[in-house]
């Protein structure tokens, strides 16, 4: 009779267990990540950023806390030339349109490297520009950051590390941030 009941109790206990986990698999936000636009005549690497860009994206939206929605169900509302505007309306349809909590796009007008000659040291003068965009329907907050960074780099120091896609990263986690933050500025 004794093993009868530890066999029960230790059955009881597997499906405890197992049921109270169950509960956790389903994601808690859904989120609707729009294509890169990258414009190729202005962007010498824009294969790259592309693959920066779905890097980023995926190691930041980790399941089970984020569901990242379907390409296919994407492309059935966003055209594929992009979007028209940057702006909250134009992510608010997206949001209402895919059922999403969160969306994230983000564009690349023009990145460019310009060699300086006259310096102590060969210098680089680098300008990347384009747009970051975020939307939260959970807390209704719009995040809307346009990218105009104009810096320079000894030329020496690129060998080491790529400075478009520091940039680029930090512009896009920074986005992706604040457009996940819980409160809404005023």
């Amino acid at each position: 009779m004794k093993k009868l009941l530890g066999f029960l109790f230790a059955l009881l206990a597997v499906f405890v267990i197992n049921g109270s986990f169950s509960n956790h698999a389903e994601a808690s936000m859904r989120v609707a990540v729009v294509p890169l636009q990258v414009d190729e005549a202005q962007v010498e690497r824009a294969g790259d950023f592309t693959n920066y860009y779905w890097d980023i994206i995926v190691d930041r939206f980790q399941y089970p806390d984020y569901e990242l929605l379907d390409d296919d169900k994407l492309l059935e509302i966003v055209p594929a030339e992009g979007l028209k505007m940057y702006d909250q309306a134009e992510l608010t349809n997206i949001a209402e349109k895919a059922d999403a909590d969160i969306v994230v796009a983000m564009r690349i007008d023009k990145v460019d490297e310009n060699a300086i000659n006259s310096r102590r040291e060969p210098t680089l003068e680098c300008f990347m520009k384009g747009q970051m965009i975020g939307y939260n329907r959970v807390t209704g907050k719009f995040y809307n950051k346009k990218i105009n960074e104009k810096f320079e780099i000894e030329e020496v120091l690129t060998y080491r590390n790529d400075w478009q896609q520091e940039t680029f990263a930090d512009y896009l986690r920074r986005g992706i941030n604040r457009t996940l933050e819980d409160k809404k500025k005023k």
